[in-house]
C-alpha cells in the first residue's frame, strides 16, 4: 500500500520534528503509539515531564494558524492516548504531562520548526 502525498509529509514531519526533539534535549520514548481512536506522534521524556508531542506539517501556509488544526475533539482524543499510554507503561505513572504541538512548515528550506510547548492540557483533572 502506498502512502499518500499527505501521510508521506506527515512523515517526513514526524521524522524532522524527533531529531528537534532530541537535539533540544528530550528521550523519545515511542512515536505513533495508537490506543482506540488517539495516535500520539511523539512521546518523549524532558527531565521529570512525559511530553505528548503532536506534529502538524504543511506546504503551503494554512488559512489561520496552525496550531488551531489541534482542535478539541483531537485534544481529548490524544489525552484519552495519554491516560492509555501511562496505563501500559507504570515507569512513567509519576511523571509530570505536557502537551505541546510541533508545527513543521516546509514552504521554506530548510523547513522550519516552531514548538508550542503547553499548547493544551486535561482541563476535566487539571483542578483535582
Amino acid at each position: 500500500m502506498h502512502k499518500t502525498t499527505q501521510q508521506q509529509l506527515g512523515s517526513k514531519g514526524e521524522q524532522l520534528a524527533a531529531a528537534f526533539l532530541i537535539k533540544n534535549g528530550h528521550r523519545i520514548i515511542q512515536q505513533n503509539f495508537r490506543s482506540g481512536r488517539s495516535e500520539l506522534d511523539i512521546i518523549s521524556v524532558f527531565g521529570q515531564t512525559i511530553v505528548i508531542s503532536e506534529v502538524k506539517s504543511y506546504f503551503s501556509p494554512p488559512l489561520g494558524a496552525a496550531e488551531l488544526r489541534v482542535h478539541k475533539h483531537k485534544q481529548r482524543q490524544l489525552i484519552q492516548g495519554a491516560y492509555a499510554f501511562l496505563d501500559q507503561h507504570e515507569a512513567y505513572s509519576g511523571m509530570d504531562v505536557r502537551f505541546d504541538v510541533i508545527i513543521v512548515d516546509f514552504s521554506k528550506y530548510p523547513a522550519k520548526i516552531t514548538i508550542h510547548e503547553g499548547a493544551f492540557w486535561d482541563e476535566d483533572t487539571w483542578l483535582a
